[in-house]
């Protein structure tokens, strides 16, 4: 996996995983910036701009780490649990919930930054965890993703972190058995 092709080939398929994942809550945020008088297309560029730079840095780590084997990915499942219980999580999921602020104060690039940013931060772990579990697997990008969605656009949202956190750490009990 060295070489430009292979950074390439990771990062065609890191955006077109996380666009699978982040769309679903993203479409309502460049709708509202559209709404406000902001270029969507802005907007969801400035947010893919702060993934595709993501997917390099976990590229990046995952040679860094590779051949760390089971111990390495309990550890990121345990970390990505405890992480969704913070108050951090937690701030970052209340702005990524709700853009309008952003949205009002920045032109659409920032705000796609900016809420990028935001969505980064009350995700990362649960990428993380992705990456654990094995980033081609359906079925852990479906969950993660269902994850995703759940905390993002659901009523349900804020108070998904505990449920999701648990289901991590029955993942890496489920690893460490």
């Amino acid at each position: 996996m060295d070489g430009p092709s292979s950074l390439g080939s990771f990062l065609w398929l890191w955006i077109a995983m996380s666009a699978a994942m982040m769309l679903p809550s993203v479409i309502p945020a460049a709708s509202l910036a559209t709404a406000v008088g902001r270029s969507g297309t802005g907007f969801v560029g400035g947010y893919a701009i702060v993934w595709a730079i993501t997917g390099v840095l976990a590229f990046e780590a995952a040679h860094r780490v590779a051949g760390g084997g089971r111990q390495l990915a309990i550890g990121a499942l345990v970390a990505a649990a405890l992480y969704q219980l913070t108050p951090l999580k937690h701030a970052c999921l209340r702005r990524c919930r709700s853009p309008l602020g952003l949205l009002v104060r920045r032109r659409a690039v920032r705000a796609g930054l900016e809420h990028g940013l935001a969505c980064l931060g009350c995700c990362w772990a649960l990428m993380l965890a992705l990456l654990a579990l094995g980033v081609g697997s359906m079925f852990w990008m479906a969950a993660v993703a269902a994850a995703i969605f759940i905390e993002k656009v659901t009523s349900f949202g804020v108070r998904a972190s505990a449920p999701v956190a648990a289901v991590l750490f029955g993942a890496a009990v489920w690893f460490a058995a």
